[in-house]
């Protein structure tokens, strides 16, 4: 009877470890707060919204990006400066190898990606893909520029799986750019018509 407790305290404490040493790989980096600050600086205020998707805008993204949307909606920011819209800051999120990386994408009044910063990384494996060289391939990028691993966008050995991740996340957002975004800025008074 002792063996079997003693072997169901060391399976408990075994659990309790390996549970322990998970939440220690979890890490956040910045929380949308603190990304308002690093990806605009210069912003006076920002303006959040929620877009739910219709049917139509997700077989558009999905016909322009060939990724599929993951998420029925997107949450982002409209900064301001002076009341000029100067850019966006769209929320996204991606599965690393098991678990979701959070991560925020800046783009300018023009769709072209300005940053890509990681909010939340929750693997344990993969975390060089929050190093800014790899990070800055994005800059500049627009939906008409190849933004594929391994085409455009260089993968980092041992990050692979989160390097492609992040990567579709990017090219998807830009094509929600022309699809949503922009359309939404327009309507809205906030942006030119083109």
């Amino acid at each position: 009877m002792k063996t079997i407790q003693i072997k169901t305290h060391l399976l408990v404490a075994l659990m309790m470890f390996c549970l322990s040493a998970f939440s220690l790989q979890a890490k956040t980096y910045l929380t949308p707060k603190q990304a308002e600050k690093v990806c605009y600086p210069e912003a006076d205020r920002f303006e959040w919204k929620t877009h739910r998707y219709s049917r139509d805008e997700i077989k558009k993204i999905f016909d322009t990006s060939g990724l599929k949307v993951i998420d029925p909606g997107i949450w982002y920011g409209v900064a301001y400066r002076e009341n000029k819209v100067i850019g966006l800051m769209v929320f996204d999120r991606c599965i690393g190898k098991h678990e979701f990386i959070d991560y925020v994408i800046a783009l300018s009044t023009e769709g072209q990606v300005r940053q890509v910063e990681i909010l939340n990384y929750r693997e344990s494996w993969g975390y060089e893909v929050r190093r800014e060289g790899w990070r800055k391939q994005f800059v500049g990028k627009t939906a008409t520029e190849k933004i594929d691993l391994k085409n455009g966008i260089h993968n980092i050995s041992g990050a692979t799986l989160s390097c492609r991740g992040i990567t579709r996340g990017v090219k998807r957002v830009c094509h929600t750019w022309n699809v949503v975004l922009r359309p939404a800025l327009v309507a809205a008074g906030r942006l030119p018509k083109q």
